[in-house]
C-alpha cells in the first residue's frame, strides 16, 4: 500500500506577486531552497502498519470478522469508480461463476469471491443513493496492507467522518476499506488471508516493510554523489523488520550485502534473494536535516543497517 499526498501552494493575490519579488533583491537565492525542498518526496499523513495476519481462521471466525465490518459501517471505496463510496451491509464468501470454477478443474473452491452487498452514495452531498454488489475474486487478490490516514478526505475526498484506518486490498484494480478501529481492520485482513491461503493462492506481504523508488538525478545531486545508483526508501511500516533496524523514510541504499544497488528492479532482486529470517547488510545514506524544514544542501551521514525478512505469508 505505496501513493503520496501532494501538497500545492496558490499565489491568489497579485499584490504576493510584487511581494515576493521585492524580497529577492534582499535574500540571497531564496529559489535554490524552494527547488531543493521540491526533489524530496513528501511524507504525506499516511502511515503504514506492519502486519502478521492469521491464515487459519474458521470459517466461524472468518464470518466474524465480516459480521464486525457490517456492525461497524464500515465504507470502502472501488478505484473505478472514485465519487462513490459504498458501505457494506452483508459480507460473505461465496461461490465464483461457473465458467471460472472449470478453470480449478479438483479444486473450484479456488474460483470463489468476497461477495459485499452494497448501499452506494454519490454527488456532491452524497444525495444519490442505492444497492449493489460488489465482487472481489480470491484469485485476484495479490496483497493487503495496512494504514493509518490521520486526514482521510486529503487522500479520499468521499471517506466518512473517523474512519482513519485503511485496508488496502490489491485485486486487479485497488480496493479501500475504511475502519473506525485497527482491530477491526487486522482482523479483517486476517480473514481474506485466510480465505485466499486456504485455497493455496498466492498472496503476497512486504518481506522488510519498506517502500522505494529511483534516486533521482537531482537527488543525488543534493547528496553529492554522482547519479549511479541507488534507491530512496519512501515509507516505512511501524513495528516492521526496516523499523526495527532503524530505516527511516527518505534513507538512500546504496548496497545490500557488500553489493551496490542499481536501481528499483535491482533492489528488488537483491532482497529476494534474502532468505527468510535471514538478515541483510544495507549501506545507507541519511540526510541528517529534513528537507521540509531545512531544505537548503546540508550533510549525509552514511551508516549501516542489518534488516531481518520476514516469513512468507501462510
Amino acid at each position: 500500500m505505496n501513493r503520496a499526498i501532494i501538497i500545492r501552494r496558490h499565489v491568489r493575490y497579485p499584490l504576493l506577486l510584487l511581494a515576493l519579488a521585492l524580497r529577492l533583491s534582499a535574500v540571497a537565492c531564496p529559489a535554490q531552497g524552494v527547488e531543493a525542498k521540491s526533489i524530496w518526496p513528501p511524507i504525506g499523513n499516511t502511515q503504514w502498519f506492519w502486519t502478521v495476519p492469521r491464515t487459519d481462521l474458521a470459517p466461524a471466525e472468518m464470518d466474524a470478522a465480516f459480521s464486525r465490518l457490517v456492525g461497524e459501517r464500515t465504507a470502502y471505496l472501488d478505484d473505478k469508480f472514485s465519487a462513490t463510496v459504498f458501505f457494506a451491509r452483508k459480507v460473505r464468501l461465496s461461490a465464483g461463476k461457473a465458467k471460472k470454477r472449470k478453470g480449478y478443474p479438483g479444486r473450484p473452491e479456488k474460483a470463489d469471491d468476497l461477495r459485499i452487498e452494497a448501499e452506494w452514495q454519490t454527488g456532491y452531498l452524497n444525495q444519490h443513493r442505492g444497492r449493489s454488489y460488489t465482487f472481489i475474486a480470491l484469485d485476484s487478490i495479490r496483497g493487503l496492507s495496512l494504514h493509518f490516514l490521520q486526514r482521510p478526505r486529503e487522500r479520499f475526498p468521499k471517506a466518512p467522518d473517523g474512519r482513519n484506518w485503511v485496508v488496502n486490498v490489491l485485486a486487479g484494480t485497488p480496493y479501500f476499506f475504511l475502519f473506525s478501529l485497527e482491530d477491526s481492520a487486522r482482523a479483517f485482513i486476517s480473514a481474506v488471508a485466510s480465505a485466499v491461503r486456504q485455497r493455496d493462492l498466492a498472496l503476497e506481504f512486504s518481506r522488510f516493510g519498506l517502500m522505494w523508488e529511483n534516486v533521482t538525478p537531482a537527488q543525488a545531486a543534493d547528496m553529492g554523489r554522482a547519479n549511479d545508483g541507488g534507491v530512496l526508501v519512501t515509507m516505512v511500516a511501524f513495528g516492521g523488520p526496516g523499523d526495527h533496524a532503524g530505516i527511516r523514510p527518505l534513507d538512500a541504499v546504496l548496497e545490500v550485502n557488500g553489493v551496490a544497488v542499481r536501481n528499483f528492479s535491482h533492489f528488488s532482486l537483491l532482497l529476494e534473494a534474502i532468505p527468510p529470517k535471514s538478515k541483510a547488510s544495507l549501506l545507507v545514506l541519511r540526510r541528517l536535516k529534513p528537507p521540509d524544514r531545512f531544505p537548503e544542501p546540508t550533510p549525509w551521514e552514511t551508516l549501516t543497517v542489518e534488516v531481518e525478512a520476514r516469513q512468507p505469508a501462510g
